[in-house]
């Protein structure tokens, strides 16, 4: 079908969205609820017109005859007085938030150039009276979940645009109280414990969810001259940091980030930055030996910490199926504070080994020897704070002494890449798993007797830690 926006004429296909189609064909729409498969309609945001009437576009389907108008006056100051709503509660804590600078909110405020807070009450207007009053019922609405190892929530900043509830790969979130009362929250407002996906995290577009993290502690060793600190680059993250810093990504043609991203971590004060992809080897070898060794069938690959942490809270009979193998970032780190050290001739204990990781659930899981996980995002507020201008920082290489062996290793980052070569190298079967709902498909054929393989590799994020909850968005 012919649909006109802003007086030009498109195609359209049947059952789509206004706003699905608007982005088809670089028309730019405003949302704060929108996500890769869901839309709806709680912001307010994507609003347009429609011969004359205001219609939300990502959840109002096309239909013959329509008449779009994105950008009008109407549509300017209704979009801004939902913004105004939205950002009622949020004034004035930018500063001290995490996502500062990476904001949706803020993106959009700043664009849509909300300078009059109409919404929020002026000190001088009210009594000390109101104004306690008013405090107190704000903050009788505010849940505070710092219960696990791995993120922070907060509903002082939550916009309740759903993304959480709708990513959540175990529906762990949901809506809690009603009308004014309504919050986002686990049942019984528990302390969220989860398979610490971060797919949450990622898609949270305030700072109402956020990476739990040690930066204070990582900046105190990186600045400490007694210690050595160690970067593990995770491949997985080389497309994403682009997304946290563009200017990362400004190299010539065919080039990756990898030798600014190398550079970058030196400048943050880390001497030595290595390839993860020499702990993925260990774990290669690791994994190929049990694997080897064992006459056990559907053995379960260990290198995905949500698919560990799914089995043992949602499944624990498979348990004792999944091989007894570190993930790869521990292996390596202690590889660094044993031979390594031993070689360098370095105190082990003056060794601060840091991942730069797409993973938040190996947060949870870090052994002894891994003393700190970050993710993309951590990596990017590291920046801010440093005030580092990255412009002028030039390329560099990984640290010499534990190169990659195999190039081909680095396919690990998407779900089937680890079961691949080992079955090529034991010439033995196997079945991949990606996403939760195929994972839950793969157990319930095991329980049934309909599969017999040899290993099975499961990871939680679609397509692998290329798409993992650590990673940064474009936004």
């Amino acid at each position: 079908m012919k649909i006109k926006i802003n007086t030009k004429e498109y195609e359209a296909k049947d059952g789509e969205t206004i706003f699905v189609a608007c982005m088809k064909n670089g028309i730019k729409v405003p949302t704060l609820c929108g996500t890769k498969n869901s839309h709806e309609g709680v912001c307010r945001i994507c609003v347009v017109e429609n011969n004359g009437r205001l219609i939300t576009s990502c959840n109002t389907k096309v239909c013959e005859g329509m008449k779009i108008v994105t950008e009008s006056e109407n549509v300017a100051k209704a979009r801004k007085i939902n913004l105004e709503l939205l950002w009622a509660d949020h004034a004035g804590k930018c500063s001290s938030c995490k996502k500062n600078q990476r904001c949706e909110l803020q993106n959009l405020a700043i664009e849509q150039k909300i300078e009059n807070f109409h919404f929020v009450p002026r000190k001088e207007e009210m009594t000390d009276r109101e104004n306690l009053d008013l405090l107190k019922d704000n903050r009788s609405r505010v849940v505070v979940d710092e219960g696990n190892a791995c993120l922070t929530r907060t509903t002082e900043l939550c916009v309740e645009c759903r993304r959480c509830i709708n990513v959540c790969p175990t529906k762990e979130l949901s809506f809690n109280n009603r009308a004014g009362d309504t919050v986002v929250g686990t049942a019984f407002e528990k302390p969220l414990d989860c398979i610490f996906c971060g797919q949450c995290v990622k898609n949270c577009p305030t700072g109402a969810i956020t990476d739990k993290n040690d930066l204070s502690k990582i900046m105190t060793d990186l600045n400490d001259l007694k210690k050595m600190a160690v970067a593990l680059v995770d491949p997985a993250v080389l497309e994403s940091v682009a997304f946290e810093h563009p200017e990362i990504s400004c190299l010539p043609a065919g080039r990756d980030s990898r030798g600014k991203l190398i550079s970058v971590l030196k400048e943050l004060g880390f001497e030595k930055v290595f390839d993860l992809g020499f702990g993925m080897e260990l774990s290669l070898e690791k994994m190929t030996q049990v694997v080897k060794t064992s006459a056990k069938n559907n053995l379960m690959l260990s290198h995905c910490s949500s698919f560990n942490l799914f089995i043992k809270k949602y499944h624990p009979q498979f348990a004792k199926n999944i091989l007894a193998v570190a993930h790869p970032d521990e292996l390596m780190a202690e590889f660094l504070k044993t031979e390594f050290a031993k070689k360098e001739k370095i105190n082990p204990e003056d060794l601060v080994v840091v991942s730069l990781s797409s993973c938040i659930a190996k947060k949870k899981e870090k052994g002894q020897n891994l003393d700190y996980v970050i993710t993309v995002r951590e990596l990017g507020r590291m920046i801010r704070q440093k005030n580092l201008k990255l412009q002028d920082i030039k390329e560099s290489d990984f640290s010499s002494g534990l190169a990659v062996k195999d190039e081909k290793i680095k396919s690990v980052t998407r779900t089937g890449g680890m079961a691949e070569m080992l079955a090529k190298k034991l010439k033995v079967k196997y079945v991949v798993a990606d996403g939760v709902p195929q994972i839950k498909n793969i157990l319930r054929d095991l329980e049934k007797g309909r599969i017999e393989t040899k290993i099975i590799e499961a990871m939680v994020c679609e397509e692998g830690c290329i798409n993992g909850g650590g990673q940064s968005r474009k936004i």
